[in-house]
């Protein structure tokens, strides 16, 4: 996975990334076909990518480095469930970061659908940019035949009103058993990792 373009990036001044793996937990969130939890995966790949990007100098914030949702004990699930999101976007516009990267996986009712997919908030031309950058090293480090591009998403709440450039990234399809196996393996956690790292350098180097 090696690129040219890593060995010569550098910053001019430090760089604040928040990544937010999703759910945690009572919230385990999308479960896949062989029972996978997608809170756990999340993370896995959330401390793949920190461990990338704090090699090139970024200064991480995760909103999560264990499998514990953002909530206190008192009030039913439902509640836990939204002071949970509500806590993350604290996070996200508290800390002076330079971006929010939050890390899910995806699951549909039929098995036939795969493939990474990142989403961005509207009315933000540099979170689209971002998208577009790691979509673009998702498909070409993971599945060239992934044909899915970064599309603008109005109706998840972490993706409202962001006060940085912020993206979702839906890792692959836990409903595909295939893609199940695949999110669970090492190598390939690695592999989807080092898509965004080099999708969040490219970004930088744009704006930059």
């Amino acid at each position: 996975m090696p690129d040219k373009f890593i060995s010569t990036f550098k910053f001019n001044v430090s760089k604040v990334i928040i990544l937010d793996a999703g759910h945690g937990g009572i919230d385990g969130g999308a479960v896949g076909k062989n029972g996978t939890t997608e809170s756990k995966v999340n993370l896995q790949i959330a401390l793949r990518l920190r461990e990338l990007l704090e090699e090139q100098g970024i200064i991480v914030i995760l909103t999560r480095d264990e499998d514990v949702g953002l909530y206190s004990d008192s009030g039913t699930i439902r509640k836990k469930k939204n002071e949970d999101l509500r806590e993350r976007r604290k996070m996200m516009n508290g800390n002076n970061a330079d971006l929010f990267i939050s890390i899910h996986m995806n699951s549909f009712p039929e098995s036939k659908y795969y493939g990474a997919q990142t989403f961005y908030p509207e009315n933000s031309e540099e979170s689209e940019l971002l998208a577009k950058y790691i979509q673009e090293q998702l498909k070409k480090v993971l599945n060239n035949k992934n044909h899915r591009e970064a599309k603008c998403k109005k109706d998840v709440y972490i993706l409202k009103e962001c006060s940085i450039p912020t993206v979702l990234v839906e890792c692959g399809f836990l409903s595909n058993s295939q893609e199940e196996k695949l999110l669970l393996n090492n190598t390939y956690q690695e592999k989807v990792a080092w898509a965004m790292y080099v999708g969040i350098l490219k970004y930088f180097e744009e704006i930059d």
